[in-house]
């Protein structure tokens, strides 16, 4: 009887050791969602980015093939878009102009129009999320998240009176339609429907003869990024090369790009 009463006793005794070291303390569950928050906190930031953009390449890319089409097939009603008229100083104003050559060829939810940043501007909202800011029927924004447009803030101005956009190449992305302007910032778009916004870098030089030449040279990729108005850096006030070098990289964010999403 003594003998069971032992062995009974061991093994109670056995359950409540194993019971007891198996168990997590107070501070050991503390410490390890400690551990967790902080791990989330450095890693969730950081997918967050990576998603953003990834939806800003994505939306990019079919902004850039949707628009295109939209003028091709408005070509086909309003005839070859190097004779479309300017909406400002032309034959119609920017309404107008729209609603001609744009507004039955393109897929949006609702359109607004409105004057500010020294400019007549046409909004159009797309069903993905995104929208598109056309100023003056040639300098074109696109935003890839809706949220990110607000019309009281869409150029700022300092406090020398020097107009900025310091959101470009971070929330919007500069376009330019210019397929007949004859001059140099806009050369490269002569013929062509809506291209990210690029210029050719000119300079007159004096031949041995004494004759005079007028040289013009594409942007390299380190003037994209480094020149000191449009380039895609920080301390650019316009920052609208931003949406070339993206196209060059195949429409994906190049990975010394200098902004974060």
């Amino acid at each position: 009887m003594k003998k069971n009463i032992l062995l009974k006793n061991s093994f109670s005794d056995f359950i409540c050791f194993k019971n007891k070291s198996s168990a997590f303390t107070l501070a050991e569950v503390l410490i390890t969602l400690g551990i967790i928050g902080i791990v989330a906190a450095l890693t969730i930031p950081n997918l967050m980015g990576k998603y953003r953009q990834h939806v800003v390449e994505n939306r990019l890319k079919k902004f850039y093939s949707a628009s295109n089409q939209a003028i091709q097939l408005s070509e086909v009603k309003n005839g070859p878009k190097e004779y479309w008229p300017f909406c400002i100083g032309g034959a119609t104003n920017y309404e107008q102009w729209y609603d001609i050559y744009l507004k039955n060829f393109l897929n949006t939810t609702h359109v607004e129009h409105f004057i500010n940043a020294g400019g007549s501007n046409t909004v159009s909202y797309f069903e993905d999320g995104s929208v598109m800011v056309i100023k003056d029927c040639y300098d074109i924004y696109f935003y890839p998240y809706a949220k990110d447009f607000d019309k009281d803030k869409f150029m700022k101005v300092s406090e020398d009176g020097v107009a900025h956009r310091p959101d470009c190449g971070k929330k919007f992305f500069a376009f330019s339609f210019r397929p007949a302007l004859n001059r140099d910032s806009s050369v490269l778009h002569i013929g062509k429907g809506i291209e990210p916004y690029r210029a050719l870098i000119c300079k007159t030089i004096t031949n041995e003869d004494g004759s005079k030449e007028r040289v013009c040279n594409n942007l390299t990729r380190d003037e994209l990024i480094n020149n000191s108005e449009y380039g895609c850096n920080e301390t650019s006030p316009y920052k609208v090369y931003c949406t070339a070098l993206i196209q060059d990289n195949g429409w994906k964010i190049p990975k010394d790009y200098p902004f974060k999403f």
